[in-house]
């Protein structure tokens, strides 16, 4: 073997190797959810400001995975109808796997804000293969402080420290 054909033979292994690793999985991000454990919902607070903010965060991680680019988002707008049957899909008990798997999506995401105190609040974000109905991952972090910034930082850090480069069993394959 000549060294010119051994080169070539090397870089075309590492340009399918990249090909291969760059295919994104397709996968469906449902809202965040806000969920307050609070003391202050005992004096009826109503927390609207922390449900637009969760809409908000919803967003802000789609275009963060989209800008990843380890996935291409579905479109989750006809699972509406599911989503109303069962109700909040980070806590119906995989429900959003099978929505999911209709939609075409390989991974669901869903996420919650909760909220401790004042001042604190975790986010947690859940990544679910749909076929098996497996968590593949299950991301969190703290925050300090109830404001758009303070949650866009959280989240910001957990893309950076926790989801990319990825989940373990992904990087695995």
């Amino acid at each position: 073997m000549t060294f010119k054909r051994f080169v070539s033979g090397l870089a075309c292994i590492t340009l399918l190797g990249t090909s291969a690793s760059a295919e994104q999985l397709p996968a469906a991000v449902f809202d965040i959810e806000f969920i307050n454990f609070s003391q202050e919902v005992d004096y009826g607070a109503t927390n609207e400001e922390e449900k637009i903010r969760a809409l908000m965060l919803s967003e802000e991680f789609r275009a963060l995975l989209k800008k990843s680019g380890r996935y291409s988002l579905v479109d989750t707008t006809g699972a509406a109808d599911d989503l109303a049957l069962h109700g909040n899909p980070f806590s119906c008990n995989a429900c959003e796997a099978k929505i999911a798997a209709k939609l075409g999506a390989e991974r669901s995401f869903t996420g919650a804000v909760q909220k401790l105190s004042v001042l604190v609040q975790t986010i947690i974000i859940r990544e679910r293969d749909v076929r098996s109905g497996d968590v593949m991952a299950q991301y969190q972090t703290d925050i300090r402080g109830n404001t758009d910034v303070a949650w866009r930082r959280g989240l910001e850090w957990l893309m950076k420290n926790r989801m990319v480069p990825g989940t373990a069993e992904l990087d695995a394959d």
